[in-house]
């Protein structure tokens, strides 16, 4: 008996300290975490204080395990609103846990890069509409936002970069959200499959 009520104030400690982790969280999932944690752990208290001693390991810190929950509902909303910057923020954090996270931050990156590139090109040409556009002549191709473009080169877009360029970035905007969006997706429900297990 005395083993029963050791394992139940350890319990309630770790609850209680997971709960004021979760703050940043809304009341009803706070409570809804915290009953799921409580339930499980007296789950195992009941096949033994050994068996409850290695699920509140396997659980880490009650402030580790609230930080991995919030950061799912982060992730959770950002995805759910499409903003890339929470997006690439959350994919970000979790890079350096996941490689598939890593190689997806780093992709979107560079659409983002791209689509800005090309709406500087976009915005470029009516201001200064010599140094804009792409070239052809006896070096080859040259495109883009150029100091001093090729002499005798012919311009072959002239004025029609711009929608051009606006419609590549818009692409390469909405690519990389949308794989950010993906790649977040899977890595929550990869994360909620190994929850589910506790």
């Amino acid at each position: 008996m005395h083993d029963v009520e050791i394992g139940g104030q350890e319990i309630d400690a770790y609850v209680r300290r997971l709960l004021w982790a979760l703050q940043s969280i809304d009341l009803e999932d706070r409570l809804a975490i915290s009953g799921e944690i409580h339930s499980h752990l007296t789950d195992c208290a009941a096949q033994g204080r050994d068996r409850l001693a290695a699920a509140m390991a396997r659980l880490g810190p009650p402030h580790l395990l609230a930080r991995r929950y919030v950061e799912d509902y982060e992730l959770a909303g950002a995805i759910s609103r499409a903003v890339p910057a929470q997006l690439l923020a959350n994919m970000v954090n979790r890079a350096s846990r996941s490689l598939g996270a890593l190689g997806a931050t780093f992709s979107a990156l560079l659409l983002y890069l791209v689509a800005a590139a090309l709406a500087v090109i976009a915005i470029a040409k009516p201001i200064a509409p010599g140094h804009v556009g792409a070239w052809h002549g006896s070096a080859g191709w040259q495109a883009g936002l150029i100091a001093s473009p090729p002499a005798g080169g012919l311009d072959i877009l002239g004025y029609w970069i711009v929608p051009l360029a606006m419609a590549l970035a818009l692409f390469a905007y909405l690519a990389a959200t949308q794989l950010l969006r993906l790649a977040g997706g899977r890595a929550l429900l990869a994360h909620m499959g190994r929850r589910a297990g506790i």
